[in-house]
């Protein structure tokens, strides 16, 4: 199994302004990080909002430019964001790479995404400025969401997780047999992704 990757969603309406750039076809649920990809405005100015599919957490696209890349980047740099402070020699179950970001279209989203996406377009059109923004949508990210019967805060439940993985690295490093770990890496498997993201 790769390391878990990133996945973009856009909706038909905005496909033309990215499929020039980056090859786009229809999406299809697999693990790792799914985000769709919505137009919001700040200060009269648009810009790109990134929701996240298994925590509903958003993550505003700041750059000078909105390239592909950029907002392929604002994607990882959200994870990146939270992964364990303590922890970097754990931290290697998700792809830091924009070149493991695939682009992918869908005309609906999920309820709860359409939810958070609709919270996030009332409190920015409040916001004086980007950075304004950003500080309004940490607030959101701490608002807890009801997701498959369970009550989380989108920060909680992606810090969760990556805290989860990390302690499933370090399990699958301490108790493996070396022989197995090389054959791992030669394969290039990642078993102890199967114990966190794949549950879920």
């Amino acid at each position: 199994m790769p390391l878990l990757k990133h996945q973009l969603i856009l909706h038909p309406d905005i496909v033309s302004q990215f499929e020039l750039d980056k090859p786009v076809t229809p999406y299809e649920r697999r693990v790792g990080f799914s985000w769709y990809l919505c137009p919001v405005t700040v200060a009269n100015a648009r810009e790109w909002l990134l929701v996240n599919v298994e925590f509903g957490y958003c993550q505003l696209v700041i750059a000078p430019d909105k390239t592909p890349n950029h907002i392929a980047d604002a994607a990882i740099s959200a994870i990146e964001h939270h992964l364990p402070d303590d922890r970097d020699e754990d931290n290697v179950s998700v792809s830091l790479s924009t070149d493991d970001v695939s682009w992918h279209t869908a005309t609906q989203m999920p309820e709860h995404v359409g939810l958070r996406y609709q919270q996030a377009l009332k409190i920015l059109r409040k916001c004086s400025d980007i950075h304004d923004a950003g500080d309004a949508l940490e607030k959101l990210n701490e608002t807890p969401l009801k997701l498959h019967g369970r009550t989380f805060t989108p920060t909680e439940g992606l810090e969760g997780l990556l805290l989860e993985l990390a302690d499933n690295f370090r399990h699958y490093v301490e108790t493996t047999p070396w022989w197995k770990l090389q054959w791992h890496v030669w394969t290039k498997k990642a078993p102890w992704l199967a114990q966190g993201f794949g549950r879920r």
